[in-house]
């Protein structure tokens, strides 16, 4: 049997097939879960960019183009964090579940779905960026 610091270095698959079944059948449940909160995220995501460029086409908004960008930039980090919020506590709270196989499981968990927090983490870092500089600097695109 492998060491909880193995479990940091070894196979996800491994670690898989070490699992009771009723763990195994846990994880299946809750990987499902996670995939469904993921794509909840980027449906949002992509939801809201469209939205907010529906705004920006249509506009409704009757300000020149310069304030309508800056009014834009300040909802698109609202958006982005309210998300990453949703998506990453989810996340956290499958993952961090206390089980029967406990750590080795919440290892697994954490380890599996890295990869998808780090997009979302970093997605909303550059939304956050992009929707503060287009907040304050907006109007200066189109004052020429």
């Amino acid at each position: 049997m492998a060491t909880i610091e193995d479990d940091y270095k070894r196979p996800l698959t491994e670690i898989y097939k070490e699992l009771p079944h009723d763990t195994q059948k846990w994880v299946d449940e809750n990987t499902d879960k996670v995939l469904i909160y993921f794509r909840f995220w980027c449906f949002f995501i992509l939801f809201s960019s469209i939205t907010i460029g529906f705004f920006i086409a249509f506009d409704f908004i009757n300000e020149p183009i310069g304030k309508l960008i800056q009014r834009v930039g300040s909802i698109i980090p609202f958006l982005a964090v309210l998300g990453e919020a949703l998506f990453i506590v989810k996340i956290n709270k499958l993952a961090s579940v206390i089980h029967p196989a406990q750590l080795t499981c919440e290892i697994y968990m954490q380890r599996k779905f890295k990869v998808l927090v780090n997009i979302s983490v970093v997605l909303t870092f550059l939304f956050v960026g992009i929707g503060s500089i287009l907040s304050g600097y907006g109007d200066l695109l189109f004052s020429l």
